[in-house]
Order: C-alpha cells, then sequence, then structure tokens
C-alpha cells in the first residue's frame, strides 16, 4: 500500500506527520510523495487562520484528483473543531480527531481491511500500534506518545517536548483544538535525541504549543535542557519558539552561556501597541517585550530574535499599527512572521465589533512584510566578513546548485563545495550577502 502525507501549519504538526509516517511504515506501507499517486493520503491540518483552513482543502481536493480511488484521511486542527463539515467534502473516507491521532495509523489499517474490529477501533492489538482506551487515549501515556527516528530530507530533527495551551488569547483557536497543556517525559525525549543522534542528525528542535511551558516531575524548560545537553550529544539544540511570559533570567543565562544552544529565539509580538496588546488578551505590554528582547540581545551577542505579527486585528486603527511599526523598527527583532487577521469561530475578537476592512489588512501585511525584510537584510549583512558554523543540509540550493545550510542563528549560507560537506556542521566564512541569504567559502 501507497501512503502519502501532507501537513499544514506549525512544528508539532511536522512532527506528528513524521511519527505518522514511520508507524505506517513499520507496518509494511510504502511511503510516497504527496503529489505521486497514492492508495492513501494523510492531511495533517491546520486552523489557525482562514488560510489555513483554505490550504487545508486545498489539499484534500489535490488528492482526490490524484486518485479519485484513494482513501484520504484528515486529521489535526481543522479536524478537530470541524469534523462534520469535512467529513462532507468529495473523497474524505476518515476524519480523525486531535485527540484520536495517536490510533490515525490502526484506523487506516482497518479502512485498509487489513485488520479487524467494530467502531473505528482494531479488536486486536495491531503489530507496533499502542492500545487505546475507551476515550481514544493512548494507555501508555495520554501525550500523543509517537516516537521518531529522523525527519524525511530534513538535516535537523524535531522532537516534540509539549502540547496544549490554556491561554485566553482573544483571536486564537489553538486551546480549542489542542486542549489542555501536557508534558512529555524527559526520559522519553532523552531516548528521542539519543536515537536521532545514533541516526546521525546533528542538530535538534525542541516543539510544542507552549515550550517555554514545559513543565513534568518538576523538570522545567532550563533542567529538561540541561538533561539534554548532559545526556546525549546531539551538536545543536534550538527552541522552536518561546512566549514573552514564559522567558526567566535563568533561561536567558543558560542560552548565553551554553555554545550548543542556537543563537535563534522566537518570541511572538502580535502587535507593538500596547492597547491592541491588552485587547487581544496577550498579557503583557509593548514595553514589557522591548525590556526582554532588549534583555535577550545584550546577554546573547548576535543572537537572532524573530516575532509573530498580526495585521488588522479588530479595532486596530492607523495609528496603532504605525505604532507596531516604529516598535519593530527601533526594537531588536529581526525577522518578522506575519499574520492577517481572520475571523476564528468561538473566539472573543470574532464577536468584536470594529473590524478592519480586507484592503486594508491587505496594504498593512504588505507594509509588514516590506518592513521584516528591511529587518532580515541588515540582520544578516553585518556577518559579511565573518565566520558562522553552518550545518549543510543534505540538498542543494535549486537555483545555483550550491550546498546549503542554516547557522546557527538560522542564517541561510550558500557554499561552494562537494556532498562530503552535507550533514556537517562547518566553519564558514561569510565573503557577501545576496538578496536574503550570505555567500561563503570553507
Amino acid at each position: 500500500m501507497r501512503v502519502a502525507l501532507f501537513t499544514i501549519g506549525c512544528k508539532v504538526n511536522q512532527y506528528e506527520t513524521e511519527a505518522i509516517a514511520e508507524r505506517l511504515e513499520a507496518l509494511g506501507f510504502e511511503r510516497v510523495d504527496f503529489r505521486e499517486k497514492a492508495d492513501v493520503y494523510v492531511i495533517n491540518t491546520c486552523t489557525v487562520t482562514g488560510e489555513s483552513d483554505r490550504s487545508s482543502r486545498q489539499a484534500i481536493y489535490r488528492a482526490k484528483r490524484k486518485s479519485p480511488d484513494a482513501k484520504i484521511i484528515v486529521t489535526g486542527c481543522y479536524a478537530q473543531l470541524e469534523k462534520e463539515f469535512l467529513e462532507s467534502l468529495p473523497g474524505v473516507s476518515l476524519v480523525v480527531k486531535q485527540e484520536d491521532k495517536a490510533a490515525l495509523p490502526a484506523l487506516i489499517v482497518q479502512l485498509q481491511g487489513l485488520g479487524a474490529g467494530g467502531e473505528g477501533r482494531p479488536a486486536t492489538p495491531i503489530a507496533g500500534v499502542k492500545g487505546l482506551g475507551a476515550k481514544g487515549k493512548e494507555i501508555e501515556d495520554e501525550f500523543f506518545g509517537f516516537g521518531v527516528k529522523g525527519l524525511a530530507k530534513h538535516t535537523r530533527a524535531l522532537v516534540k517536548i509539549q502540547d496544549g495551551c490554556e491561554k485566553t488569547c482573544a483571536y486564537c483557536v489553538v486551546p480549542f483544538a489542542r486542549g489542555k497543556e501536557r508534558s512529555r517525559e524527559a526520559g522519553q525525549i532523552i531516548s528521542e535525541i539519543n536515537d536521532l543522534v545514533e541516526n546521525g542528525y546533528k542538530e535538534v528542535v525542541l516543539t510544542g504549543v507552549h515550550v517555554g511551558r514545559y513543565d513534568r516531575d518538576g523538570v522545567a524548560l532550563v533542567e529538561l535542557s540541561e538533561k539534554i545537553l548532559n545526556e546525549t550529544k546531539v551538536e545543536r539544540m534550538r527552541y522552536s519558539s518561546i512566549d514573552p511570559n514564559e522567558f526567566s533570567d535563568q533561561l536567558i543565562d543558560f542560552v548565553s552561556r551554553s555554545d550548543r544552544i542556537c543563537r535563534h529565539l522566537h518570541v511572538p509580538l502580535q502587535s507593538g501597541d500596547s492597547d491592541i496588546l491588552s485587547k487581544m488578551r496577550r498579557e503583557y505590554s509593548a514595553e514589557d517585550y522591548r525590556a526582554l528582547a532588549d534583555k535577550i540581545s545584550q546577554a546573547v551577542p548576535d543572537v537572532l530574535i524573530g516575532a509573530d505579527v498580526i495585521v488588522g486585528f479588530p479595532g486596530e486603527t492607523d495609528e496603532q499599527f504605525e505604532n507596531t511599526c516604529q516598535f519593530i523598527k527601533s526594537s531588536p527583532i529581526n525577522y518578522l512572521h506575519v499574520f492577517s487577521y481572520s475571523d476564528r469561530k468561538g473566539t472573543e475578537a470574532s464577536s468584536m465589533p470594529e473590524k478592519v476592512p480586507p484592503q486594508v489588512i491587505h496594504k498593512r501585511s504588505e507594509t509588514m512584510h516590506a518592513l521584516g525584510k528591511e529587518k532580515w537584510r541588515g540582520y544578516i549583512q553585518r556577518f559579511v566578513g565573518k565566520r558562522l558554523d553552518v550545518l549543510i543540509e543534505n540538498r542543494r540550493d535549486r537555483k545555483t546548485g550550491m550546498l546549503t545550510g542554516l547557522s546557527d542563528n538560522y542564517i541561510r549560507v550558500l557554499l561552494d563545495g562537494d556532498d562530503s560537506l552535507r550533514n556537517r556542521i562547518v566553519s564558514v566564512h561569510i565573503d557577501d550577502r545576496h538578496e536574503n541569504k550570505l555567500l561563503g567559502e570553507v
């Protein structure tokens, strides 16, 4: 049986897709590219924005066109919130809610007639598939417990350490889709990273819905990070995203002291206007964020600070948008992920008055993207003439054919060299900047 998988959304989804793929391969399925014909398509959806919903639906339609007789399985956050709607789409064979994602391989086996059972569950255990409790939870661990041995075609491996969110941000549906906060047992994380290192991975990225809120058996993020560095030989470790309220002086000090922790911190901002942040229920002010960003940049030389920004939140005036632009221009933020606000059903913001017109949101998005490019190019320009340690990837740059890789502070670097440099961390002298990338030589 040929299976193709497609992911929309965050690194947590990417990790879970890979975990599902590895389990299916262990059960005898052949993994193929999503653009190819397959017997089964698995689409791991996202619903953080209206655009995410649209991308999820488009993936379903593409799979249906490519293989009209294939089984299409839909899971993820969109499936959690809109199960009945997705079940009504042509070609969809099964919608698996977030809480049942761990059962997905067993359900696919049964759907394909390779197992036996009733009510959507295997009647007897299938080799390689964990058992399920009455509510669809894994018996062994309520945490989504698949491990990964790698990440297909990627040089860096994602390691999921946390899930769920109990915040009440006015615009966000993630708490509805992901449920309560829970953290993975440290021993499982250490074991998985050791497996990844044994399989040749030099860098891991700790990911979760709220990485900074990791807390299991008295072990918080800093303690977990120390255990990883002490009990594994992974050469580099990166954090995916940490909320401003989750930063402590201890964490900043830890990042500043360790040369194995990447100098790359993604700290969601959402708005540079304190009144808008209050309406968003973000629990910090623009001044709070500025103080944190300044503290990080002073403690960690050449650190890359990234931020999410939402444009067009209900009631956002031209002046408040300009406040955000000026805040970013004068801050240590180096790159932006820009999101256009869209109503999410059931959120507080969806019922707020004074919606910003779509054409205004579009214009603000263009302005913010341009500002993000300006900040990025200014940041990477400072490294011309210096040296960076770069993890060379297992692919070459499509346009130039050159080797390509990422520095610890997440700068894309292109260089000449033979394939023996792939999957190695090498010291690269930076000769020049070309648009959004750097050019260098070993």
